[in-house]
């Protein structure tokens, strides 16, 4: 399965993307508990830096075995789906590296 979305940094606050940008992440993941640690990373990601979340895809393909029914992502905040945000930087990663 395919895990793509855009972090924003609205505020200028972020530490980890710079005032204004946007970067955008493509993470692979093979089974359910890396989908659980990638949601759970991206989570803490947005809490720390302070950043907005855009545009969160996730693609399935026929060959793949993650079922979506056993990982369950609580996101309180917005989630902007905007096709014109531009990121500055794309991030591709296997679910071990992320």
């Amino acid at each position: 399965m395919k895990v793509s979305y855009i972090l924003l940094n609205k505020t200028g606050k972020a530490r980890k993307i710079p005032p204004g940008e946007a970067w955008q992440w493509t993470v692979y993941v093979e089974d359910a508990s890396q989908l659980t640690q990638v949601l759970d990373r991206l989570k803490r990601d947005i809490r720390e830096n302070r950043l907005a979340l855009a545009n969160l895809r996730f693609e399935r393909h026929t060959l793949d075995t993650v079922s979506t029914d056993e990982v369950a992502f609580a996101y309180k905040g917005p989630i902007i789906y905007d096709r014109a945000i531009q990121p500055q930087r794309i991030i591709n990663r296997h679910a071990e590296q992320a």
